[in-house]
């Protein structure tokens, strides 16, 4: 017979597991081994796009993907000529909350807010601007491309929203969970949203 104590303790690991904080993770190849070799990290390709990483915090994210694509069997390195590049966007966004908790769909076409979030396309509410009830989306995008032949070989795309008065909800916070989920298992299951723990 369980002794309340342990009821207790077994109660709140399970609340705790319920309420780990996840990523929506989507990612898309072609289904074919994608041999490991060397990587270069560089920025998106219009680094200039609202919302995008500022060059010098850009530094210090690449160096943080890098370590991940290390650990997903890749060898990062800092620059000069490498087999592949890793073309990254560093995004956060603020979006109204309408109300209840804000699930997100992904798809690397575009982002859409869940019934409980309000986004308008196209349209970015500052940062600095945030609201109590607003919600801080921050994303991790990133494109593996061959440098042989500039061939795309994956991509994928990392979401997480947060109340934006949280201090998690910060871009520096959240770009080493977020890759880490991104890359985990890599190259993972082609075509699906799934939600991988945090």
């Amino acid at each position: 017979m369980f002794n309340k104590a342990f009821v207790t303790a077994l109660a709140l690991a399970l609340s705790a597991c319920a309420s780990a904080p996840t990523a929506e993770v989507t990612r898309f190849h072609l289904g074919q081994p994608i041999p490991r070799d060397t990587i270069t990290v560089v920025a998106s390709a219009d680094p200039r796009a609202p919302g995008a990483a500022a060059p010098l915090e850009f530094a210090t994210y690449a160096e943080i993907v890098g370590r991940e694509l290390t650990r997903a069997g890749f060898n990062a390195l800092r620059s000069g000529p490498s087999a592949y590049i890793a073309i990254l966007t560093i995004e956060q966004t603020t979006a109204e909350r309408i109300g209840g908790p804000p699930p997100i769909s992904i798809g690397l076409g575009g982002f859409t807010g869940g019934r409980n979030v309000g986004v308008s396309t196209g349209v970015r509410i500052p940062v600095g601007g945030s609201r109590n009830n607003d919600v801080r989306v921050n994303r991790v995008s990133l494109r593996i491309r061959r440098v042989s032949d500039n061939s795309a070989i994956w991509e994928g795309r990392a979401e997480q929203a947060l109340p934006a008065q949280s201090v998690a909800s910060s871009m520096a916070a959240s770009v080493e969970p977020l890759t880490r989920a991104l890359l985990s298992n890599f190259p993972g299951a082609s075509g699906q949203t799934v939600k991988v723990r945090l």
